[in-house]
């Protein structure tokens, strides 16, 4: 046995939230012997790049391997042996590494007896980590103890930021269970509230069709009924909330360059058109192939940290065009060019006038600058340097043309 070292560090501190002492510190060692009421979660895709715990005594965890994607250089087929070997309980058997959190305490508390209060039965937790960074959240798939069923997925919140993103959503998930919804689905909160210093949301689980995909249509109609869901207002660009809240946003951020420039930019599109009339609905604000499956012609949406209710219409739809540029990939040019001669096409299908492209296309340009200028502040990575650095060119470049999209681009 060895403690955490420093390539399974983030998988540990984060299992140390959700076990906090008297538990014993978290680390890393091979099989799943120990105590029986010591909690072991298997490292995957590997102790040196972990992205998954997954609880050991849960055959039902095996489904959490799904998220090993192309990037965790787990091919399809040995996706399945492990799934297989986790059901089993055979890859117990072998040294796959397990991050072990031992119980000094058997009635300490944990994330699991918070849950398992909450949801009225006992239950153990995986753990997806994602990559880290500052808005990051550890997101937890909730298993019944017995039977192993999926009754939850848990967000934690545990810095300012998360815990608000984590409140943010839990407010947007309630807001749209007022609304009979046709084209898309959202989970139900099942329990949202402070614990042990960290802010938690559980949300029910969606049963998407894992091996469908979102089709354009489906995303389409979804688009169009989220943002016309409750209602549509219309102001003149400058009077607008929308506009006062990026005003608030921008002058919010630190001290820095990016500041500035958002603020140049800001002043420019107010030159351009502040007295031109903007139409107002809302939008999921993250609106990405990661987020969404289909159950039926339904599309399940789930992510919803991100939701504001009055937005320019449009933005989703930019949103998820936009994500297709990689800045700083080989062929980013390319990648550019076709978001850009894609840009007329999807604003026109969501009722977007010609007349109104170039405008919608730098507000949402705006928009998502001082999203992401915030999260700079709350701890930078390489690719959030870039993509801020390519969503603060754009500006400039459309600030200059000032002329509606063309199908050829922008070069």
């Amino acid at each position: 046995m060895t403690t955490a070292d420093g390539s399974a560090s983030y998988a540990a501190d984060v299992a140390r939230l959700l076990w906090p002492p008297p538990w014993a510190a978290p680390c890393v060692t091979r099989g799943r012997t120990g105590d029986a009421a010591d909690r072991n979660a298997y490292l995957f895709p590997s102790s040196r790049r972990p992205r998954l715990l997954v609880p050991v005594d849960v055959p039902g965890s095996a489904r959490m391997l799904d998220r090993l994607g192309p990037d965790s250089l787990v091919s399809r087929p040995v996706r399945g042996a492990l799934e297989r070997s986790v059901r089993s309980g055979v890859l117990g058997l072998t040294p796959w590494p397990v991050l072990r959190v031992s119980a000094t305490d058997p009635d300490a508390d944990s994330i699991e007896r918070h849950l398992s209060a909450c949801l009225g039965t006992a239950v153990r937790v995986g753990v997806m980590l994602g990559t880290r960074r500052a808005n990051q959240k550890p997101v937890l798939p909730v298993f019944e103890v017995h039977g192993g069923r999926l009754l939850a997925y848990a967000k934690v919140g545990h810095n300012e930021l998360t815990r608000r993103l984590v409140d943010q959503e839990a407010r947007a998930l309630l807001r749209l269970a007022d609304h009979e919804l046709r084209h898309f689905r959202v989970p139900a909160v099942l329990h949202h509230g402070p614990w042990a210093g960290l802010q938690v949301l559980a949300v029910s689980p969606l049963a998407s069709d894992r091996d469908r995909v979102v089709t354009a249509g489906a995303r389409t109609a979804a688009t169009w009924e989220l943002s016309h869901l409750g209602g549509v207002s219309c102001a003149p660009l400058t009077e607008s909330t929308f506009w006062r809240r990026l005003h608030e946003a921008i002058g919010a951020l630190p001290a820095r360059p990016d500041r500035d420039h958002l603020g140049a930019a800001a002043h420019a599109v107010a030159a351009d058109h502040g007295t031109d009339r903007v139409r107002l609905g809302g939008w999921h604000g993250d609106w990405g192939h990661w987020n969404m499956g289909m159950s039926g012609s339904v599309v399940d949406v789930w992510d919803w940290e991100r939701y504001e209710p009055d937005v320019p219409l449009g933005f989703d739809g930019l949103h998820f065009a936009a994500q297709l540029v990689r800045p700083g990939e080989r062929d980013q040019r390319r990648q550019e060019q076709q978001f850009f001669a894609s840009v007329p096409e999807l604003l026109v299908d969501l009722g977007i006038p010609t007349a109104d492209h170039e405008l919608t296309l730098r507000l949402y340009l705006l928009h998502i600058g001082v999203r992401y200028a915030d999260a700079l502040r709350h701890g930078s990575t390489p690719a959030l340097v870039r993509r801020t650095a390519w969503v603060l060119a754009q500006l400039d470049r459309l600030g200059e043309t000032a002329r509606p999209v063309s199908t050829k681009g922008i070069s």
